[in-house]
């Protein structure tokens, strides 16, 4: 099942219905990149629902916004047994540390870039 089937657009999802839909393991690596990103870049989370039907409706449904001063660092949107994470021009299915590792290095850069945009 997919986010948008399990999760109603007029009610954000509970950290318990996340994580009992994600999965306890992957819920966990979603607990543990949402702190980094929150502590390393001092984003807060915004909660989001997204009605795009790309790619068999994948990113339709809630989703976990991180941005700063209006630019987008990463958006996560919860799965079943995996979650995907969107850094502007790139997307990480994470099931895994390694992935999460990726994820952060993208942003890393992401940071950079819009960095050296100003």
């Amino acid at each position: 099942m997919l986010n948008y089937e399990v999760f109603k657009p007029e009610e954000q999802p509970t950290q318990a219905a996340m994580e009992a839909f994600m999965s306890p393991e992957i819920f966990a690596l979603f607990a543990a990149l949402d702190h980094d990103l929150q502590e390393t870049y001092q984003i807060k989370p915004k909660f989001s629902y997204s009605n795009c039907a790309m790619n068999q409706n994948i990113w339709r449904g809630w989703n976990i916004k991180y941005q700063k001063s209006g630019r987008s660092f990463c958006t996560i949107y919860p799965q079943q047994d995996y979650f995907l994470a969107l850094v502007p021009g790139t997307s990480f299915k994470v099931r895994n540390k390694e992935n999460v590792k990726e994820v952060m290095l993208a942003v890393a850069l992401r940071k950079e870039a819009l960095q050296a945009k100003k």
